[in-house]
């Protein structure tokens, strides 16, 4: 419908009390504290651009849904289908002549995570994380980047920050460990069964729960 041009200003309410205009230029400004809320059954219908600025937040809590393609998608699925989807390599190495790792915590939005030994690299620390249900995590530990070991015996001991580990047959556990050696490398499969619960799915090569 278009602008009714008697009005001057470019927000107004029609005459009858049935709707509220803004017109091109216009804006209504809701300010901190301030709210909308959208009742039951009641709906917001958008032919244009919502634009979600810098800082904003776009919330659903749980037990609420998604209108997607005609289907209603549950928020909590929503939130499974993003972790699973996150992707991404990063090769984490040691620091230059240490005996530690350059990146010691799991990172964010990352599938696949090299652990890179090194000759000084004997012994050191990783930790996982809190993470949402859904996430998958293979985690590697090899020699250098191009699978070649410098280092005869290389171990990392994997710890535990805001999660709990299920182990593979399904005991907790604090933490495991991953060994390599001039013959092979090693590698985990782990996946969030549950918010902040990581479990391990498969492994192989040296590895010691």
């Amino acid at each position: 419908m278009a602008q009714d041009v008697t009005y001057q200003t470019k927000t107004y309410h029609e005459r009858g009390g049935d709707r509220y205009v803004m017109a091109s230029g216009g804006t209504m400004a809701i300010e901190s504290g301030g709210s909308i809320f959208i009742t039951n059954s009641a709906q917001m219908t958008v032919s244009g651009t919502i634009n979600l600025l810098s800082g904003g937040t776009l919330s659903m809590i749980s037990g609420a849904s998604f209108g997607m393609a005609g289907e209603n998608v549950a928020a909590d699925d929503i939130r499974r289908i993003l972790a699973s989807e996150q992707g991404g390599t990063v090769d984490i190495e040691a620091v230059a002549l240490a005996a530690v790792l350059s990146t010691i915590n799991l990172p964010k939005n990352i599938r696949m995570v090299r652990l890179v030994g090194s000759a000084t690299l004997v012994s050191g620390s990783f930790w996982l994380t809190s993470v949402s249900a859904g996430r998958e995590l293979f985690l590697h530990l090899v020699g250098d980047v191009s699978g070649g070991f410098t280092n005869a015996s290389t171990q990392i001991d994997v710890s535990l920050s805001g999660c709990i580990l299920l182990g593979s047959v399904g005991a907790a556990l604090s933490g495991f460990e991953m060994h390599t050696s001039l013959a092979s490398d090693c590698g985990v499969h782990l996946v969030a069964v549950l918010d902040n619960t990581w479990s391990i799915v498969s492994q192989f090569g040296d590895i010691d729960e």
